[in-house]
């Protein structure tokens, strides 16, 4: 059986970190599968979907991490009107969800989903603020 969704997201912020995990578990409450894997996955190349602890001060960390893995400062080719066509100079952002991951998966145990007492599904617009979306599947018996 596959069950599937899209979640449409807003970010507020240029890097933006949103918790999906009570949508989730919203879209996840009205299925019927008892052994499985959730799969979500975003349809943008400067987002993000992880697995953490939603904590205040763990989001300060990320996105100040986030900061200073890719330097806002620097000079990247992508954002320079010589050697490319984007006009968002969005290079930051490209970079900082190569590092991340577009998509995570999460098990289906016994008719639950399978997340560790802190564990919240996260999600990271590094381009924003925007409208985005994330497709959920459900799949499994």
């Amino acid at each position: 059986m596959v069950e599937s969704q899209k979640f449409e997201i807003e970010s507020h912020e240029r890097l933006d970190l949103v918790d999906l995990t009570q949508k989730v578990r919203e879209f996840f409450d009205g299925s019927t599968v008892k052994q499985g894997m959730l799969y979500l996955h975003s349809l943008h190349t400067t987002t993000a979907i992880m697995i953490n602890e939603w904590q205040d001060a763990l989001v300060v960390d990320l996105k100040s991490f986030l900061r200073d893995i890719v330097d806002d400062k620097d000079h990247f080719w992508h954002n320079d009107p010589d050697r490319s066509d984007c006009v968002r100079s969005n290079a930051t952002s490209h970079l900082r969800s190569a590092v991340l991951s577009h998509n995570v998966m999460v098990p289906i145990s016994d008719g639950k989903l399978a997340l560790g007492q802190w564990q919240s599904i996260i999600f990271a617009d590094l381009d924003g603020p925007q409208k985005r979306s994330v497709v959920a599947q459900i799949i499994g018996e």
